[in-house]
């Protein structure tokens, strides 16, 4: 892709200038979600869109029918991950270890969404089981939080948020071919 004000092309894989002038530049990633239509359109209903014509298929859940096509890839402290979609699918939530970084990865059905958040709230580190749809609680207060959000919707930590980090779905071969090195993220874990 490239930006219209200098057309520099980017990958966007790599968050960086490829060709132009701002070859070599690096972006600065944020957390953003890929959901379908009718998650926003229930999250947000003052949401007006401008319809263009379109050039790409339709954003639904039937774009990851085969899930064994795609990754939800991460960077931690520079190095790349990621998790097959069919085990996101398969099982809402997977915690991990990367790095030494405690992390919730989550799942919304109903969105097609992979999220992946910080498991340290205000210097503690919180241990996460499912508690339903789009719901998880932590075993050292009980407090239920909201994986859309990331918010704690009810407990002793009602209000508070994790931190979302930056996830990228991804076709599995364009991840791989970014990210040769990238590691899998096993699930369940390995012991």
């Amino acid at each position: 892709m490239s930006d219209l004000e200098t057309e520099t092309e980017w990958a966007h894989l790599l968050g960086r200038g490829m060709a132009g002038p701002l070859k070599g530049s690096k972006l600065r990633p944020i957390a953003a979600d890929m959901v379908t239509w009718g998650v926003w359109k229930k999250a947000h209903p003052q949401t007006t869109v401008m319809d263009m014509p379109a050039r790409r298929s339709e954003y639904t859940s039937k774009f990851y029918r085969d899930p064994q096509r795609f990754v939800y890839g991460i960077m931690v402290q520079g190095k790349p991950w990621h998790i097959p979609y069919r085990d996101l699918k398969n099982t809402e939530i997977h915690s991990a270890i990367l790095e030494q970084q405690p992390l919730l990865f989550a799942f919304d059905k109903e969105g097609a969404a992979p999220r992946v958040f910080s498991c340290v709230v205000e210097g503690e580190t919180l241990v996460f089981e499912s508690a339903g749809a789009l719901r998880v609680k932590d075993r050292t207060s009980g407090s239920l939080w909201d994986v859309r959000t990331g918010q704690a919707v009810s407990g002793p930590r009602s209000g508070s948020y994790l931190e979302q980090w930056v996830g990228i779905m991804s076709f599995k071969t364009a991840w791989q071919n970014f990210h040769p090195e990238s590691q899998q993220i096993s699930y369940p874990p390995k012991r």
